[in-house]
């Protein structure tokens, strides 16, 4: 990404990735890491073959899982889900660099 500390842009492609594989299990998924001009912003995309949309949810204090797209909205400037007109969707997040 072009920063001495990326460790949040890494954190987003591996939660965004981890939750492609675990939520969809068949497929393709592709993703991009764009530098978005003049914002000081660099834009992840994650593609996957699934219908269903992310969603954060409130995870308990024993659930072993369900905090990391609470984590990804918490650490990025935004994120959003982009359904597309043939299968799928992209999930997507910017963050600064």
């Amino acid at each position: 990404m072009g920063v001495a500390d990326d460790h949040v842009g890494r954190l987003v492609v591996t939660e965004l990735v981890t939750n492609a594989y675990r939520h969809v299990g068949f497929g393709h998924i592709v993703v991009r890491v764009v530098p978005e001009e003049g914002g000081g912003l660099v834009g992840i995309e994650v593609w996957d073959q699934g219908a269903g949309m992310p969603v954060i949810r409130a995870a308990e204090l024993h659930d072993l899982c369900g905090r990391g797209l609470a984590l990804v909205a918490a650490l990025v400037h935004d994120w959003g889900v982009r359904p597309l007109n043939e299968e799928g969707k992209i999930v997507w997040a910017r963050c600064a660099v």
